[in-house]
């Protein structure tokens, strides 16, 4: 640390690690000229020594901005729109203001926005921001909750339920338990946190059930839409015969494989059940109205949030019995239309 009262400075840095100011302040910005070994090293000689960037919303002297920063993949797709929702809801709820970046085409200005401190706590719901990252800024007066994974340290805060549905998947079971075995499964961009949860969920769930695993079933959307599940859903449909059903990863994508069926003129759930996954709106309002699974988006954004303030407020036993309790929040099927007893 920097003795006295003066706060570290991109120059003690730079003096430290014998770096030019200018090579520093690249690093401190992500900037891509850098490389990352040279990034990490900046980083870690930053935390080592308390360096702050000077963000123009904060108060250094009483390190309180009263804002909660959200960093997001997508603020505009519907399940994250909802979980978006209910996070500023709750924010609110304490008396504090919401404070938005997102990840979709660079990390940059989320990255910043940490690296400034330009709230007083972080909750993070993308995988664009490398654990090492979150890792050198979280502290006692800048905790950080991640949604979606786990990231070891100190002052960072996850939700170890999100690690079941790796190897669980209620929609799987809930299909196996309607006498289907040969089930599909589409999977939306894998840049994303849930789909390589889904698909490691789908996989071991046939696995436990005895079903075996089968490459060829997996189906590719290419990303999170409407578009790519209706193309996903016509390589099914000219690729494998005897399918009994289909379970997307998510609601978009479910709903452009209903649009494809149709087409085929396969009717649902007659010939083929599908579920989808995130009980979107959307999914309701459809003829048949589509199965899914509910992730608990409202309960999961609220325990975000009311994490993330007894950490604020130091009460971390108030965390554990939170998470204790919330062991009970699973994932759930929505029973509509769409799938069929075999």
């Amino acid at each position: 640390m920097v003795e006295g009262d003066d706060m570290a400075t991109i120059k003690d840095i730079a003096r430290e690690l014998n770096l030019g100011v200018s090579t520093v302040s690249m690093a401190l910005n992500d900037n891509s000229r850098i490389s990352q070994q040279t990034k990490q090293m900046v980083l870690d000689k930053a935390r080592e020594l308390g360096y702050v960037k000077n963000g123009i919303a904060v108060d250094l002297q009483k390190k309180c901005t009263n804002i909660i920063l959200f960093v997001v993949t997508d603020a505009s797709r519907s399940f994250f729109s909802k979980t978006l929702h209910a996070i500023q809801e709750r924010v609110a709820s304490y008396g504090y203001d919401l404070l938005i970046a997102t990840t979709q085409s660079s990390s940059r200005t989320a990255k910043r926005f940490i690296s400034e401190h330009r709230a007083d706590g972080v909750i993070i719901y993308t995988n664009q921001i490398e654990d090492e990252f979150i890792q050198a800024y979280a502290r006692e007066d800048f905790p950080m909750y991640i949604m979606g994974h786990h990231v070891e340290g100190d002052y960072i805060f996850s939700d170890d339920i999100q690690r079941y549905a790796s190897d669980y998947s209620a929609a799987v079971e809930y299909l196996i338990a309607k006498g289907h075995k040969r089930i599909a499964f589409v999977k939306g961009s894998m840049k994303t946190l849930g789909t390589p949860r889904r698909l490691s969920g789908y996989k071991n769930t046939l696995l436990k059930f005895g079903i075996p695993y089968r490459e060829e079933l997996v189906f590719d959307a290419g990303s999170n839409t409407f578009a790519g599940g209706y193309d996903a859903t016509m390589n099914i449909i000219d690729q494998i015969e005897n399918i009994d059903a289909i379970y997307y990863s998510n609601d978009d994508i479910a709903l452009g494989g209903m649009r494809a069926l149709q087409h085929r003129n396969i009717q649902v759930p007659d010939d083929i059940s599908i579920i989808g996954s995130n009980n979107l709106p959307e999914s309701s309002l459809v003829s048949p109205a589509l199965t899914t699974v509910d992730l608990q988006v409202e309960k999961g954004a609220y325990f975000a949030v009311d994490c993330l303030m007894h950490a604020l407020n130091k009460e971390y036993d108030e965390i554990q019995k939170a998470k204790d309790h919330r062991k009970n929040d699973i994932e759930h099927v929505v029973e509509r239309e769409t799938v069929k007893e075999k």
